[in-house]
């Protein structure tokens, strides 16, 4: 029983390093994702992409100098190429304020995004899509005695050339290993804490559960918020669209499958912890003794 304890505590150990290494590039990775993938241009301004079919790309245009972010969009935005049927980039956002707006010294005014997301399609051969996004913004501008409501006719030239070969998927094809990657370290770091919670209930039966379960909860709830921090400092602050949303699942999806792997971890932890505290794998091998005659 202690060399298996020893090797899940070992195999456990091995998972938890690979998914800090993970969590050490993941920051880099996705801010390649993201500079590879968003483009978000002043009004009348071109958007020009060279990208590979296939790929989700977040377009969108500037919103300068809105009181407290506030802005609206009655109609939505549509993605227009010549010669085909208008595409809904951006569903319409109504108006969420009225003749008051209560704000602070610190959120007078705030740049925004209208942003919206279009799938590249597939191609025969190198292809240039032509055209346009249009649409209209209304947002208040002013200070913080009175404002006034300016709407702005969004005109934005849009310019993609599509290469079938998908030589610019290489930082997507590397988010989406790491992902996959972070998601069986800590699979494995989940089943490796099964064995350890199998392993204490037959040894202590549920006498250590209640403290289990309190720290449990409480150390991956703090796992949860930093790792939640951490992921919104990796990506450009857009505010209306999640730049890494074309990925095998959210980032709240991610923190919550790890999270759950560090909850059974520590539960099983707790189960397996002698009177002192201290767990079982750690126990300190028993002493030889010498024979006096």
């Amino acid at each position: 029983m202690r060399v298996l304890s020893k090797l899940l505590t070992t195999i456990w150990i091995l998972a938890f390093l690979a998914l800090i290494a993970g969590f050490v590039a993941y920051t880099p990775l996705a801010r390649q994702y993201a500079d590879d993938h968003l483009y978000v241009v002043d009004n009348k301004q071109t958007i020009a992409v060279t990208t590979s079919a296939g790929e989700a790309l977040s377009l969108g245009v500037r919103i300068p100098s809105a009181v407290s972010g506030l802005w609206a969009s009655p109609d939505g935005m549509t993605l227009t190429f010549a010669g085909q049927q208008p595409i809904i980039l951006m569903q319409p956002k109504p108006q969420t304020w009225g003749d008051e707006i209560t704000t602070n010294l610190k959120d007078i005014t705030d740049d925004q995004t209208a942003t919206g997301r279009y799938f590249v399609p597939e191609v025969s051969g190198p292809t240039v899509l032509d055209g346009k996004i249009t649409g209209t913004v209304v947002r208040p501008v002013g200070g913080l005695v009175q404002f006034h409501n300016e709407q702005t006719i969004i005109d934005v030239p849009v310019k993609i050339t599509v290469d079938p070969a998908g030589t610019t998927r290489t930082s997507g094809d590397r988010l989406t290993l790491l992902v996959y990657g972070m998601l069986a370290a800590a699979g494995v770091m989940a089943l490796c804490a099964l064995a350890m919670i199998v392993t204490g209930l037959r040894k202590n039966g549920l006498k250590n559960a209640g403290g289990g379960l309190v720290s449990g909860v409480f150390f991956t709830a703090v796992f949860a918020g930093v790792a939640y921090v951490a992921e919104k400092f990796a990506v450009p602050d857009v505010s209306d669209v999640d730049v890494l949303g074309a990925l095998p699942m959210s980032p709240i999806q991610f923190i919550g499958c790890v999270g759950a792997a560090v909850f059974l971890t520590l539960f099983g932890l707790a189960l397996g912890a002698d009177d002192d505290g201290r767990p079982d794998s750690l126990e300190p091998a028993p002493a030889i003794q010498e024979d006096a005659r």
